[in-house]
């Protein structure tokens, strides 16, 4: 059994969810990188007499809100968790994942989860209808006890497949 505490303020939250943006599709650094290229692209397409380089230049609009609104959102959601208010406690067993935050307690099976993410500081515990754990690796004391947590996971769940970035 794996059993971690920690904590996550509200920076380390949305550095945890632009690293799994990132996992599962188009990361903010993707966005604005697609941003840059269709401006640049509509531009060209203006100065060459291409009307339909305002859709380019359009296009390039979209990916700032989304970025923006993403970030916004998720913000958002962070400050309305009760569980990230105090410190969490999470143990890992080859049955369950036990859980004590300011939520209250939990005991989910394995089965609960529909599979798992891992990214340099991070594992994501997938739920059902885009719900997410996340558990930071820094609550790990060494690399040993990263290593079990993640045979523990891998035993438990599939990977998610990686995309794009």
């Amino acid at each position: 059994m794996t059993t971690l505490t920690y904590q996550i303020d509200e920076a380390e939250f949305m550095h945890a969810a632009r690293a799994f943006w990132s996992y599962r599709g188009i990361g903010d650094l993707g966005n604005w990188l697609l941003t840059a290229f269709a401006l640049i692209a509509g531009t060209g397409l203006l100065i060459w007499g291409f009307g339909v380089g305002w859709i380019w230049i359009g296009a390039g609009a979209v990916f700032p809100a989304i970025t923006l609104l993403r970030n916004f959102l998720w913000r958002r959601a962070y400050r309305k968790m009760i569980k990230y208010s105090a410190p969490i406690t999470a143990s890992f067993t080859s049955d369950e994942v036990q859980t004590k935050s300011a939520e209250g307690q939990s005991q989910l099976p394995w089965t609960t989860f529909t599979k798992y993410a891992e990214t340099p500081d991070y594992f994501f515990l997938l739920l059902p209808r885009r719900g997410l754990s996340i558990i930071p690796k820094r609550a790990c004391k060494d690399d040993w006890e990263i290593e079990t947590l993640r045979d523990t996971i891998t035993a438990n769940l599939p990977r998610a497949k990686m995309r794009w970035t």
